[in-house]
């Protein structure tokens, strides 16, 4: 995939490398010149030094082939107005980053894909958004004395072994437990009847040695 990232501070930096990591050509446009420097030198990504809020930088950067963008500068007027660049030209997949709660309901309702809060980015998070992965976040781990265990994000794909089923359905296990569905961004408790459907998200409890196992269910 080709993806370009907007702002090469501290986010900029990880989620690019993240992204370099998993085999994808990142296209960085920075505007602070010694930022530009070290990122050249650390990173094998193609890296930009100019405004993206000005087209032209962005089109240098190839945005008509994009295939996702993510801008995470420190500017929240400047993401979204990026955002919004993106989104006039076809990029299929935008995540910016915001931190006024207006202005990010704002531009989800203006229809960039995701707005995702400053105390929510991490550089997983914000590559799993790009790269549409099923399993977007590792909340948190607890260690007892029983094992470890993991509180999990899964968005549930059309293969998953769980779709188009009841709660009531899906096998029980001692190593994992549904938390709760949301679907059509409501929090729902996992009622026995109710009906996962594809695009619905699941927080699930698991042993941490069982979350690969727990992907394939929800995911396919």
């Amino acid at each position: 995939m080709r993806i370009i990232v907007v702002g090469g501070g501290k986010v900029g930096s990880l989620l690019s490398k993240k992204l370099i990591d998993a085999g994808h050509e990142v296209i960085i446009i920075e505007i602070d010149e010694s930022k530009c420097r070290r990122l050249s030198e650390e990173l094998d990504a193609t890296v930009i030094k100019g405004d993206a809020t000005n087209v032209e930088f962005l089109e240098k950067a190839g945005l008509e082939e994009a295939d996702a963008l993510a801008a995470v500068t420190g500017r929240d007027e400047a993401n979204i107005l990026v955002g919004l660049i993106a989104k006039e030209y076809g990029v299929p997949n935008i995540v910016i980053r915001v931190s006024d709660k207006k202005l990010a309901r704002m531009a989800e309702r203006l229809g960039i894909a995701k707005a995702v809060a400053p105390e929510e980015i991490t550089a997983e998070h914000m590559a799993s958004l790009l790269l549409r992965e099923t399993l977007l976040s590792e909340f948190t781990k607890v260690t007892t004395p029983s094992g470890s265990f993991s509180l999990l994000e899964f968005t549930v794909t059309s293969n998953s072994l769980v779709v188009d089923r009841r709660v009531s359905e899906i096998p029980n296990s001692d190593d994992w437990l549904i938390v709760a569905l949301i679907k059509d961004n409501s929090l729902k408790r996992p009622d026995p009847n109710l009906e996962i459907k594809e695009g619905d998200r699941v927080l699930v409890l698991a042993r941490t040695e069982v979350v690969d196992d727990i992907k394939r269910i929800f995911t396919g």
